[in-house]
């Protein structure tokens, strides 16, 4: 996909990227359990973690904050070989207790070392990568990411119910059907439908054991992540200096601004697709697990066209453009319940899924590589731990609106599709109002190639 014979790359620095897209090719497989088959999982074993999953992924970015700012002192290396062994205790603590407390203190963990991963390759490919070539690099490391992710999440809702079906001794065919009804679960049909999930979510931790080895293979110097030296009084000055230089950039705020917009939007629907249509459509889980397969299939689809809307649209009309585009799919799959039951009901939802997971997610590498020129190096793990603190504050009030009032019945789950629409609404206006004339082309127009 990427052709560098034309575009002068320091070997090593190549060698970093494509070892980080394996890396993160396996992390995809993670997210693809961890996003989809373990959210089910928390529903039965813990479901107050669900209800208030915004905070406790907002706890989760408060830490991942912290961990950003480490990079600058610490690199991108040695953060990403602590990161699976926290991953691997932390998922093994959920399934082998049932204590909801320890579960939800497990899971912060564990989205702050599979978070870190999302993290660090816009900082990492923002040097390593010439800019000729940058944005389809990122479109290929999100991309191979996206594929794995695709597959474990076919493979995952596939392989609850057949590790279902083996424990309960029924066809596969009769667990698939008894998945769709899971609040009418009891006694052993529940245990071992919980079991079954058990047994996914340590394919997970077999994943994150061989990214673990494959990490040893980055070939790091101190000037891929500082030009500073970090031990001097005045560098430890800078880094609480950093964070108030960012803040008193217009630019900055305003993109802040339209980060929140549509982080709290989307967070009233993205985390909850499996519950979506598992129990309040009640689809089958393993049709559940295949619509999200295909759901996810489409944003590895929209990613591929990213080059090509930045070069036809511009970084801002592109982003504008498939934010405003992802609306009307939004308010129909508010009205999921109109459109029947069993299969027609299934196709209908899928397709509409399908097509707005490919909008949203086209312009998705334009938006993680125009944010990074904003900030020099240096100040880019502050800016991003900036971000991340930022979505931690949207976070918060997005759990505490979705807990205590919005998921007070089921019908929240349909009611946040046109809260979201009202939100993506606003911040595309915001974007092509305070961006549009600056930034629309800036990065085809960077001199910047490290």
């Amino acid at each position: 996909m990427v052709n560098s014979q034309s575009v002068q790359w320091d070997q090593r620095c190549k060698w970093n990227c494509f070892t980080y897209i394996i890396i993160y090719g396996l992390l995809g497989a993670v997210t693809g359990i961890t996003n989809n088959a373990m959210l089910s999982y928390y529903d039965i074993v813990a479901p107050n973690l669900v209800t208030g999953l915004n905070i406790y992924s907002a706890v989760s970015s408060i830490l991942l904050a912290a961990v950003i700012l480490s990079i600058h002192r610490w690199g991108y290396k040695k953060i990403l070989l602590i990161a699976p062994p926290v991953t691997i205790i932390s998922l093994v603590a959920t399934i082998i207790t049932h204590n909801q407390a320890i579960i939800i203190i497990a899971y912060i963990i564990s989205s702050v070392s599979i978070g870190i991963y999302d993290m660090v390759y816009p900082l990492m490919f923002t040097v390593y990568v010439p800019r000729k070539i940058r944005t389809k690099l990122f479109t290929t490391v999100m991309s191979t990411n996206l594929i794995t992710q695709s597959i474990l999440t076919f493979l995952g809702g596939k392989m609850v119910v057949w590790f279902f079906a083996k424990l309960q001794h029924l066809t596969y065919l009769t667990a698939s059907h008894l998945s769709g009804n899971q609040n009418s679960m009891h006694g052993t049909i529940l245990a071992n439908y919980t079991q079954a999930y058990r047994l996914v979510i340590l394919v997970a931790v077999l994943f994150n054991v061989i990214a673990f080895f494959i990490t040893f293979f980055l070939k790091e110097k101190p000037g891929d992540y500082r030009d500073t030296d970090v031990d001097t009084p005045e560098s430890k000055l800078d880094s609480f200096r950093n964070i108030k230089q960012i803040l008193s950039n217009k630019t900055i705020i305003m993109w802040i601004v339209y980060l929140s917009l549509i982080q709290f939007g989307a967070s009233l629907i993205t985390p909850y697709f499996p519950i979506y249509l598992n129990n309040y459509l009640h689809i089958d889980r393993g049709v559940t697990a295949t619509i999200n397969t295909l759901q996810t299939a489409s944003m590895f689809i929209g990613y591929m066209v990213a080059p090509f809307l930045e070069k036809k649209l511009g970084a801002i009309v592109s982003i504008a453009s498939t934010t405003l585009a992802c609306i009307p799919l939004m308010i129909l799959m508010a009205n999921g319940r109109s459109f029947g039951t069993g299969a027609v009901l299934a196709v209908v939802i899928g397709t509409i899924l399908f097509l707005r997971s490919g909008i949203a997610n086209a312009s998705m590498p334009i938006q993680q590589e125009l944010q990074m020129i904003f900030v020099d190096k240096d100040l880019r793990p502050a800016f991003s731990s900036l971000l991340t603190l930022i979505s931690a504050g949207v976070g918060i009030i997005n759990g505490l609106f979705t807990q205590f009032y919005l998921l007070k019945t089921m019908a929240g789950y349909a009611h946040g599709y046109y809260i979201a629409a009202v939100l993506y609404v606003i911040g595309a206006i915001l974007l092509l109002t305070f961006f549009k004339k600056k930034y629309n082309h800036s990065m085809e127009n960077s001199s910047e190639e490290n």
